[in-house]
């Protein structure tokens, strides 16, 4: 385990696998994707965590082939809106190119495929940047995403 986290992000990343066992990853350290770059296309287990309580919050399963990643989308309303979310993913594309899409707000919710800012968005005009229950509705012109 980390003995001490290196900047804000809520989450890391754990890559499981057969040869390697389990890496815990700081995804606020510089250059984990050169550090890691040997396990990021093995076989295995992605597993996003939150180091606040040290769970596992989401997991995707990696065949032989696919292409796994770790992001963080910058989410908020533009024009004379206030809010900012981030959420934070992981995914794979498959054989296939179908791509897979986990995301995790910091208020804990979990979304899955491509709906992610339209509920960032509903989150934040409902209660701020660390949200509240999500409204009905779509964004509106004026709103954006930035990422």
């Amino acid at each position: 385990m980390v003995d001490e986290w290196k900047g804000p992000n809520p989450f890391y990343l754990t890559i499981q696998t057969a040869e390697d066992g389990n890496t815990v990853i700081d995804l606020d350290e510089t250059g984990w994707l050169t550090t890691y770059a040997h396990l990021l296309r093995k076989p295995g287990a992605w597993m996003l965590n939150h180091k606040a309580v040290l769970q596992t919050v989401a997991i995707i399963l990696v065949q032989d082939g696919e292409q796994p990643y770790y992001t963080a989308r910058h989410v908020g309303i533009a024009f004379g809106g206030s809010g900012e979310m981030i959420a934070y993913g992981i995914g794979k594309k498959r054989l296939d190119g179908h791509v897979d899409r986990i995301w995790v707000l910091p208020n804990g919710v979990i979304c899955a495929g491509d709906d992610v800012e339209p509920l960032v968005l509903a989150f934040i005009r409902a209660g701020g940047e660390q949200g509240g229950e999500a409204q009905e509705g779509r964004p509106d012109e004026q709103e954006r995403s930035r990422g």
